[in-house]
């Protein structure tokens, strides 16, 4: 068995357990865990990025995704969890919602 860890906003944290080889997109199903995808987990949309900082436990970043996201945010740790399959325990920082990070930034303006 894997472990997907998933770190979202308001420190936020829920542990799903799913079979080796299965993607983290998948896990966020199966967790009822709120990780936005528009393409059904074809590589295409980009909106189920996540940042994996250890990347021991996962698969190496397919072709796809080099394409879809590029050199620069791979190094950094950024992958599509509708392409990376979990080997182990895996620690994901999810993405913050833009809607409510644009929010809060209005609201810290306001409060000056």
């Amino acid at each position: 068995m894997a472990v997907v860890l998933f770190n979202q906003e308001e420190n936020k944290r829920t542990e799903v357990k799913i079979h080796n080889g299965h993607t983290i997109l998948r896990a966020a199903k199966q967790g009822r865990v709120a990780l936005k995808h528009k393409c059904g987990g074809k590589a295409s949309c980009t909106t189920c990025k996540v940042e994996i900082k250890d990347q021991a436990n996962i698969s190496p970043p397919l072709p796809i995704e080099e394409m879809r996201l590029g050199e620069e945010n791979i190094k950094n740790g950024f992958r599509l969890s509708c392409q990376t399959k979990v080997y182990g325990k895996v620690e994901v920082k999810m993405p913050e919602d833009l809607f409510k990070a644009r929010i809060r930034e209005l609201l810290k303006q306001q409060e000056k």
